[in-house]
């Protein structure tokens, strides 16, 4: 067909058009003109989805989020215009559609195309009217695909785009305020978080460093289990034992395996049990929240044990005893119970719950029991095999011929990590005196041990000078 033909085809279909419009009645050339519509979408075998970045009154689509998101990390071999940007609490660059840019991608052996589009939108507000950028993605697709991409496809398009955003979000240390400025700039202030501390680091038993790893590998991959089984998604750890054992160093270690941010709530600067509520539902899902201390935040002793104290006291110390209860702050023991394990602990999901105490004793059964604090890890003073990784920290030295004779010294005397961390740190890393002066330190304390054990004294802290 030669331009002349074609020339005089599209004249008369002109011609066809303005006729019917002209001489049929309304109602008759609208049915025929949808009639003529729907034989020509019933020849065409893609099917487009709109995705608008705003609904109504301006709220944002998190569907268009999530497919930005995604795919920003399918369009860098494909798209011929991409943004780069490093938005806001991101660690890394995100590349993201430009406009007009069409990017294919396969999904379970079928395919799909994504076209990016952006148009000016009126919208009207409060009796005004504004234009607006309004930007979209359409998805087109074979219409046989359409249930698979509905069941299927954008749900894995926005699972994909969670991880992303978890794996580039800039993790964040958080720690309350105090109950008026929670009521005038919010209830948590942070800072970026980025504690070097890891489990290849940690310098505690390597059986329980394992341990440890393997329970919050489970914990994480366990959210279809713990809705069977009708449990909130969280976790309670106790970690005790003496200062300087590393409890501060493992609650680093663990929110950096777990890529969680950590809210560090000071329980004494909460007033109310209400206010503990507050705070609880104000923090993230895969966060860790932190209570160091527990036994000096409050006053949180065995209550059994108490009773028998009160018994056997006078009535003027008894009074002493609940007046020091109540002087370190209004939230109650049931408060806490209730923060760690109650109704309101079900409030998002994939939380865990660390409290560190030196006195594991002190504290109240009823917080010790499983689905409170689930997993009791004791932080004891160094044995050899943390000794050894504290040398190859500090000193960079995995032997040394001193080695045999600290191994024989250890179970002896009583040094914490951070007192054997202290002296190497003094030696500018080098290896003989770092070892020189710690076996020094274990001579001169077994000697403090060996003259209270004539003396028939109980040697309760080695450590103690």
């Amino acid at each position: 067909m030669d331009w002349k033909s074609l020339g005089s085809l599209l004249a008369t279909f002109i011609f066809i058009r303005t006729a019917l419009r002209d001489f049929l009645p309304p109602v008759v050339y609208q049915y025929l003109k949808c009639i003529i519509s729907n034989s020509f979408t019933a020849l065409q075998t893609n099917v487009s989805i709109v995705i608008e970045e705003f609904e109504s009154c301006l709220n944002t689509n998190e569907i268009f989020e999530a497919v930005q998101t995604y795919l920003g990390s399918q369009c860098i071999s494909s798209a011929r215009v991409l943004k780069l940007s490093k938005p806001n609490n991101f660690k890394n660059l995100t590349f993201t559609m430009s406009t007009d840019q069409i990017v294919e991608d396969t999904f379970e052996g079928f395919k799909v195309k994504w076209s990016s589009h952006c148009v000016e939108k009126n919208i009207s507000m409060g009796g005004y009217s504004r234009s607006l950028e309004n930007r979209y993605f359409k998805l087109s697709f074979h219409q046989k695909y359409k249930e698979k991409v509905h069941s299927s496809y954008i749900p894995y398009i926005n699972e994909v785009a969670q991880r992303i955003k978890f794996k580039n979000k800039q993790r964040k240390i958080y720690t309350n305020k105090s109950l008026e400025e929670g009521r005038r700039y919010g209830l948590w202030s942070n800072v970026p978080f980025s504690h070097p501390s890891t489990f290849d680091t940690l310098a505690i038993d390597p059986v329980l460093k394992k341990d440890i790893k393997a329970d919050l590998t489970k914990f994480v991959q366990r959210s279809e289990y713990y809705n069977r089984v009708g449990r909130a998604w969280k976790r309670g750890y106790l970690l005790y034992g003496p200062p300087g054992t590393g409890k501060t160093s493992l609650i680093a270690a663990v929110a950096n395996f777990l890529e969680f941010d950590i809210y560090d709530l000071e329980l004494t600067a909460v007033a109310s049990n209400s206010q503990l509520r507050k705070l609880l539902i104000s923090t993230s899902s895969k966060s860790v929240i932190v209570v160091e201390d527990i036994d000096c935040s409050l006053d949180l002793s065995d209550r059994v044990k108490e009773q028998n104290v009160e018994v056997n006291n006078t009535e003027d110390e008894a009074n002493s005893i609940k007046c020091n209860r109540r002087v370190k702050g209004t939230v109650s023991l049931s408060g806490v119970l209730n923060f760690v394990d109650g109704l309101w602990s079900s409030c998002g999901g994939e939380r865990l719950i660390i409290f560190t105490t030196n006195h594991k004793e002190k504290l109240d059964q009823a917080l010790l029991r499983p689905g409170r604090m689930d997993k009791h890890i004791n932080l004891t003073y160094c044995e050899i095999e943390a000794f050894k990784m504290l040398a190859k920290n500090y000193l960079g030295i995995n032997k040394h011929h001193l080695m045999k004779e600290v191994e024989v010294m250890l179970p002896v005397i009583k040094m914490t990590p951070a007192d054997i961390g202290e002296i190497f740190m003094s030696c500018d890393e080098d290896a003989d005196l770092g070892m020189k002066k710690v076996l020094e330190k274990m001579v001169s304390l077994k000697k403090i041990v060996d003259s209270k054990l004539h003396h028939g004294i109980q040697v309760e802290d080695a450590v103690e000078d």
